[in-house]
């Protein structure tokens, strides 16, 4: 006689949330390779999983100069938008997902960038979507 040891995985419970981010950043990516590699970074970073991209171009229309990039997540995705023309750059952000992450985590890979303010939003799809929380970050000096 013998006996099985059976592993059964645990069934995935999705949790929906949406976070916004509106940064200015002393020193944004300007190269491609670079923000793909950040947006590698970034899904590992909130251990989540990369099912296509990223993909990211550099936009030369005036007034919209920039990098431009999205990475597909097994559980959503991740896009930004990075004015690098401003005389502070400007970056909007956004990353749904239906796995939990923190506002935290994500800050974390943008400090190498040197945030000097975000204003943010993380919002709760479960349901009705309802803003869960929001808050304007500043560096410490």
């Amino acid at each position: 006689m013998y006996s099985k040891n059976i592993l059964m995985q645990e069934e995935f419970v999705p949790y929906h949330q949406h976070l916004l981010l509106k940064c200015w950043v002393a020193n944004p990516p300007k190269e491609v390779d670079v923000l793909n590699k950040w947006f590698v970074n970034l899904v590992e970073t909130v251990g989540m999983k990369v099912v296509a991209g990223p993909t990211s171009v550099y936009v030369s229309d005036p007034g919209n100069e920039g990098l431009t990039g999205t990475v597909t997540l097994a559980t959503s995705h991740a896009s930004i938008h990075i004015w690098d023309h401003y005389e502070i750059p400007m970056v909007q952000f956004d990353i749904y997902s239906c796995k939990c992450f923190t506002f935290e985590q994500v800050m974390e890979c943008f400090m190498p960038w040197g945030v000097t303010r975000v204003e943010w939003v993380m919002i709760d799809r479960n349901q009705k979507p309802t803003i869960a929380s929001e808050g304007v970050w500043v560096p410490k000096d």
